[in-house]
């Protein structure tokens, strides 16, 4: 990863209050620390630095008058609502010396798997690594193409320079791989085991409906009977 060339000044005020008088100037807040040398409080121009951001670098080469240090860039703030660069931390280097800094994995290719009906999974898409400034890689690209369903590839399979070790993995580590897709089998709710009956609204229910003619009916058949008991009493 080359060292990209950045000028800074150096900055007197702190606080929030001047770091936003620093930003309305076009100016961003930074520091500069590491090497057991005592923090270095810096301003950076607004455009410059994030043309830098976008080369994808994370080195650097300092510029303060006769001045040059080299440094990688550890954090970037932003405006949670306006994703406004706030703050940039850096931090010293030696390019003698191993750094350890993290590099993202990208994909490349489309897996064979996912053609047969398979699912791919990307697992790790961020790693760190140790190496020395000039060995460090923008990223780690990763063919993908030949992954079948149930194939993985692994950390020990990362394509990596010479001289690169990746950090806290184990080397039989997923970093991403092709796997079948579960089925998850619905049990059929009482909706799906048949419509049920339409609630009647107002009204009486059929059978309440019956049971009333019923009892009518007996109630009408009972009246004649009487009118019958009266002429057997004339008789």
């Amino acid at each position: 990863m080359e060292f990209i060339q950045l000028q800074v000044q150096r900055r007197d005020s702190k606080g929030t209050t001047a770091s936003r008088r620093l930003r309305a100037e076009g100016k961003i807040p930074a520091v500069l620390y590491g090497l057991g040398r005592p923090n270095a409080d810096l301003t950076i121009d607004h455009e410059a630095l994030e043309d830098f951001l976008h080369t994808g670098s994370k080195l650097v080469e300092l510029t303060l008058g006769d001045l040059k240090q080299q440094a990688i860039l550890r954090e970037v703030t932003h405006d949670p609502l306006t994703d406004e660069t706030l703050h940039v931390d850096l931090v010293r280097i030696d390019e003698h010396h191993e750094i350890e800094a993290d590099v993202e994995v990208q994909f490349k290719g489309l897996a064979k798997g996912t053609l047969e009906g398979g699912l791919f999974e990307a697992v790790l898409t961020e790693v760190e690594v140790r190496c020395t400034p000039a060995k460090l890689p923008k990223a780690i690209v990763v063919d993908i193409t030949a992954l079948v369903v149930g194939s993985a590839i692994m950390v020990k399979d990362l394509p990596l320079p010479a001289g690169v070790k990746v950090l806290h993995h184990k080397p039989d580590d997923h970093v991403c791989h092709v796997v079948t897709p579960k089925v998850v089998v619905l049990e059929p709710t009482t909706a799906e085991a048949g419509p049920a009956e339409p609630e009647r609204i107002g009204g009486k229910k059929p059978e309440e409906g019956a049971e009333a003619e019923a009892a009518a009916g007996g109630k009408a058949g009972a009246a004649p009977a009487k009118k019958d008991e009266k002429k057997d009493a004339k008789k």
